[in-house]
């Protein structure tokens, strides 16, 4: 007998993560690289499967924050380049060495204290605010860096120059332009004084669909690997859902009777109800939302709130045949019934991205 499949548990469509990548590489001229920003864990789909399918599938490089998702990266992917963003300090210096990182320098404190920790010469890349208001180089602060301080840190190898831009999205096109300016000089000023400059980044995932003035040299692309946009810009890219599927198994099941204590407070008419082993500790929102509902042997049973951390009840009133084992679909096909994963964001009253960054590690994940 085969093993049972895990409950809970997420289910990954490898072969929309290949298409979207496909997408969006072929939005590039030649010679304009694709990192692959793989942050979170990649955004909680694993940040070393996804990064194994995507250097297969041609990516240039990977970045993550945080030195765990680098590790899984580097493991994955060993002879692409992976960039660190900003944010980890030359205390870790001895591990970003050991897995051959490219280290974001954002001030003047990081260059000196890097410099310091590490052992050998080092590839890096400066961070450059265009006013996001987050890690990086003011315009006025990176010419005096380059000037003064840069020559003194003979273990910094700048290789590359980057920045993200602040990109609201009902923000005028003439803020994108001025971000650009500012960055555009801040390239030239690179340019005279780091002489192995070969990457310069500036467009990510909500620009690299339509604008391609700001490609230079290379993309950083995140959600988009993922089919998470908003629905016009995911029907113009053709892309596809990534998470295809959150299964779990009905544990017990209970009549409700006019003698049974109800201190939760069931709604009336309820006679019979599961408990699904998947609560707001694997992802479920804490509130149930108003209408929320899953697939139990091809019907909608009802969510009734509310929630626990590892379980939720479920209105099994109009499906008298159900039995404890049978499966219960989030998201993903059931016999003729299915939810996808724009539709269970809406169904709970998410956008896509925080219904991804709901995912929790401890879930197992089934890549098909």
């Amino acid at each position: 007998m085969p093993a049972p499949l895990p409950s809970p548990r997420y289910e990954i469509d490898t072969a929309a993560i290949r298409h979207n990548f496909g997408r969006l590489r072929g939005l590039l001229p030649a010679g304009v690289a694709a990192f692959c920003s793989l942050k979170r864990d990649g955004y909680g789909f694993g940040a070393g499967p996804v990064a194994a399918i995507l250097a297969a599938a041609g990516a240039d490089g990977f970045a993550a924050a945080r030195l765990d998702d680098a590790a899984a990266i580097r493991a994955a992917a060993p002879d692409k380049p992976v960039l660190l963003y900003g944010g980890t300090l030359a205390e870790e210096a001895a591990e970003a060495e050991a897995l051959d990182l490219t280290v974001t320098i954002a001030g003047a404190h990081d260059a000196v204290t890097w410099n310091a920790a590490l052992r050998r010469p080092r590839p890096v890349f400066l961070k450059v605010d265009v006013g996001l208001l987050r890690f990086g180089f003011g315009e006025a602060e990176l010419a005096g860096f380059l000037e003064t301080v840069l020559p003194q840190c003979d273990r910094l190898d700048v290789v590359g120059v980057y920045t993200h831009l602040s990109e609201k999205p009902d923000a005028p096109a003439e803020a994108i332009a001025a971000q650009k300016r500012i960055f555009d000089r801040a390239v030239d000023l690179c340019r005279r004084h780091c002489p192995a400059l070969r990457w310069v980044c500036a467009s990510s995932t909500d620009t690299v669909h339509g604008e391609r003035d700001l490609d230079y040299s290379m993309v950083d692309v995140g959600v988009l690997l993922f089919g998470l946009s908003p629905p016009a810009k995911r029907a113009a890219l053709g892309l596809q859902p990534a998470l295809t599927g959150i299964r779990t198994r009905l544990t017990a099941i209970r009549a409700l009777g006019p003698e049974t204590p109800d201190t939760v407070g069931l709604p009336a008419g309820i006679r019979s109800f599961g408990i699904a082993s998947f609560g707001w500790g694997d992802g479920f929102p804490k509130r149930t939302p108003n209408g929320a509902w899953a697939l139990v042997r091809g019907q909608r049973a009802p969510v009734v709130g509310p929630p626990h951390l590892e379980q939720i009840r479920l209105d099994l009133t109009g499906i008298p045949d159900a039995t404890v084992g049978d499966e219960v679909c989030l998201l993903g096909r059931q016999g003729d019934a299915g939810i996808t994963m724009y539709e269970l964001a809406a169904q709970w009253g998410l956008k896509t991205e925080d219904l991804i960054c709901g995912m929790r590690g401890h879930v197992p994940k089934l890549y098909l």
